[in-house]
């Protein structure tokens, strides 16, 4: 009697295991298709306008008189950081 109890037990884990697994990779893509569009910048969403509407805007006069003025983003200069590395082996010098 006490195997049959075991093996129906068993069994209903077993069934519980793969219904959660089904439940799990079944609502798996759209899960994750709403993650990846939230994450998305907007401007991603915009398709590419075609050469010839950007060759018309390049060769316009307005555009052609525009100034550089400054650069859009910052340079980002970074210095030294941090402690020195203790698994690097000790430089030699050049021997002459």
């Amino acid at each position: 009697m006490k195997i049959k109890k075991d093996y129906i037990l068993f069994l209903l884990l077993l069934v519980i295991i793969i219904f959660t697994a089904y439940f799990l990779i079944s609502n798996s893509g759209s899960v994750k298709s709403t993650v990846v569009n939230d994450v998305r910048p907007s401007y991603l969403s915009v398709s590419i306008p075609p050469i010839e509407d950007l060759k018309v805007i390049i060769n316009n006069p307005k555009f052609q008189e525009m100034k550089y003025i400054q650069s859009f983003f910052d340079r980002v200069v970074v210095g030294r950081r941090g402690r020195v590395n203790p698994f690097m082996p000790f430089a030699q010098g050049k021997e002459e």
